[in-house]
């Protein structure tokens, strides 16, 4: 809690440890599954799948955005291997009740199109269990988000069930880049769509500064991670938003929940407003496409000062707050700090912003 808000946080990180996957995955994959050969930092580390380096891993690329400032407790939390106890003990340094996690590492590990879709789907298991495990710690305070197999989407829907109805998890994760050539709106994620629309739960789009073998909005930068990370966040969850929307996913699947995470929200009024142009001028929609991310979207926000222009365009009911913790462009600890500095906003926007919407999303109390 903090000045009296309950916080959730709707995208927190983990770090995954070196071993996880040999570890926790099948025997059968063990030789094939991802190993993890340098030093984790706190975005990524250089990964072996398949027998060969994932590209997006290069041992020479620095740090998306420089210095952190996750400076205050960071030895502690590196002592500790990012385990449990500091994820908790970072929750209460930010005042944070409860968090959503998502992985660093485990955003690209499984971004290479031509994996064989077995191995994908004892990867996204593997992950899954070692992430309910570490939950355990406080299952109150700590919830998961899964991980899924999408290169064949009868093992992701299989594995959707699995980490809903088995682990607990509030939610499922992709990529907004599609691994294998398909548009998010193409007919062979249906089966995907409705299984979460029965489940009840949400699918989290997060993107990352190239990790994986996948084309990307920042390509045209090569390695210039300055320049990549500027722009892949937004720019990946703005064509994702628009392949959901004009592309009738949530008009053939009106109870599916979707979130656009780590990309700030202040492109969005602009986004919806030329989407609802569109689609009068192009083709018949029961709904404005607005109408539709109303009804079945949220975004994330890391305390952006251009918030209370959203909120005035688009409402306050559809913006979820996040830390990005213990990714090195974080704002952590002083992300909450941050958020109740911004002007403008009433306490009634705040509370839903820092809960209520983050909870609705993730069907929580």
């Amino acid at each position: 809690m903090r000045n009296g808000f309950k916080v959730m946080d709707s995208d927190m990180h983990i770090r995954e440890p070196r071993d996880l996957w040999e570890k926790y995955i099948e025997p059968e994959w063990r030789d094939q599954g991802p190993k993890i050969i340098s030093e984790p930092t706190r975005s990524g580390a250089m990964v072996l799948v398949e027998g060969k380096i994932l590209r997006g891993y290069p041992p020479t690329r620095r740090s998306p955005v420089g210095s952190s400032r996750m400076d205050e407790g960071e030895a502690e939390v590196i002592a500790r291997g990012f385990d449990p106890i500091s994820q908790l003990n970072a929750m209460d340094r930010e005042g944070l009740d409860v968090a959503v996690l998502y992985p660093s590492i485990g955003l690209g590990i499984m971004m290479r199109p031509e994996m064989n879709p077995k191995l994908a789907a004892a990867i996204a298991r593997a992950y899954n269990n070692w992430l309910y495990d570490f939950c355990q710690a406080d299952s109150n305070r700590l919830k998961a988000a899964g991980m899924i197999p999408l290169h064949d989407i009868t093992e992701g829907v299989k594995e959707a069930r699995r980490v809903v109805n088995e682990l607990g998890f509030v939610g499922v994760f992709a990529r907004c880049e599609p691994i294998n050539g398909l548009p998010w709106h193409s007919k062979y994620y249906d089966l995907l769509w409705a299984e979460l629309e029965d489940l009840g739960v949400p699918i989290g789009f997060h993107t990352a500064a190239s990790l994986g073998e996948v084309p990307q909005a920042g390509d045209r930068f090569g390695d210039d991670q300055m320049l990549r990370h500027m722009t892949s966040h937004p720019m990946e969850n703005m064509l994702a938003m628009v392949d959901i929307i004009l592309g009738r996913v949530l008009e053939r699947h009106p109870k599916l929940k979707v979130a656009f995470l780590e990309c700030d929200s202040g492109w969005v009024p602009s986004w919806l407003s030329r989407m609802d142009s569109e689609a009068g001028r192009h083709g018949a929609f029961k709904m404005k496409p607005s109408e539709y991310f109303k009804r079945q979207c949220w975004v994330g926000t890391e305390a952006e000062k251009e918030l209370p222009m959203v909120v005035h365009y688009i409402g306050d009911e559809n913006v979820v707050f996040s830390t990005d913790y213990p990714h090195g462009d974080s704002d952590y600890p002083h992300a909450t700090e941050e958020f109740f500095e911004i002007e403008g906003l009433s306490d009634k926007s705040r509370k839903k912003i820092l809960w209520d919407n983050c909870a609705r999303l993730y069907g929580l109390p």
